[in-house]
């Protein structure tokens, strides 16, 4: 389909009924876009017929339904392609606009494709573009959010992007950090005995990446992580307590 030259029609289609605003259309279209982004090496291509500057014409559209595609697709779009998501990381526009849409009153499937859409396009690109340009948009508080999902892929998600943020630039971080409840948060999630494994895993990846910082590690100290680190040193899984050792070594390192 691709090398009929499928997509710029699609692309077209999509675009002459923006203001039409038939749904249907814009639905069908785009739920053949994103399934056509799934394979590797149709990424490229879709890059190179692109499809990440056009789609956004759709980004005027005021319909739930279209939004939740749209947001669907650009995931996609950035899935394990780093050039794409690193075009769609630093475009002012597409973030102010997923920025609103992250706090989409009346339907949370919008709210949280799109949390997921920022998360995706820190983890795919790790740029220190992207996180600055998303940290400047008002980002980060979304994703600090997305980590208290009570999806467990969502929580994951939004984890190992803040650890790839706080890695690449701490600078973009800090102020964010300052207002949020993340060290809480990230305590809870340690000491939870119903908690899932892999949300332990990437609490302890981003809480080895605060502890990179002096200055973070001051406040990992002040909210005593060390106590909740030393109670997973006898987790019944040894991979889990083997690297809440290795974070308590370099917590002690400061103190």
């Amino acid at each position: 389909m691709l090398d009929l030259g499928v997509v710029p029609h699609i692309l077209t289609l999509l675009e002459q009924h923006v203001d039409e605003g038939d749904v249907s259309v814009q639905h069908a279209g785009l739920s053949a876009l994103r399934n056509l982004a799934i394979p590797a090496t149709n990424k490229v291509r879709m890059l190179e017929d692109g499809v990440t500057e056009r789609i956004k014409s759709l980004l005027r559209s005021d319909m739930p339904p279209v939004q939740f595609k749209l947001l669907g697709t650009l995931r996609m779009m950035a899935d394990g392609h780093e050039e794409a998501a690193l075009v769609l990381g630093r475009d002012a526009v597409l973030l102010a606009r997923v920025m609103e849409w992250c706090e989409a009153k009346d339907h949370a499937g919008v709210r949280g494709e799109s949390s997921r859409l920022l998360a995706a396009l820190i983890r795919h690109s790790r740029s220190a573009e992207v996180v600055h340009a998303v940290a400047k948009a008002d980002g980060v508080r979304h994703l600090i959010s997305m980590a208290t999902s009570e999806h467990v892929i969502m929580q994951n998600e939004a984890l190992v992007s803040l650890a790839i943020a706080f890695a690449i630039d701490i600078e973009s971080m800090k102020e964010a950090f300052r207002d949020s409840v993340l060290l809480t948060m990230l305590k809870e999630m340690l000491e939870d005995p119903l908690g899932a494994i892999e949300v332990k895993f990437s609490a302890l990846g981003l809480i080895c990446s605060l502890a990179n910082s002096s200055v973070m590690k001051e406040e990992l100290h002040s909210v005593n992580m060390k106590e909740s680190l030393s109670k997973l040193t006898e987790h019944s899984n040894s991979k889990l307590a083997s690297q809440a050792i290795s974070i308590l070594a370099s917590l002690g390192d400061s103190s």
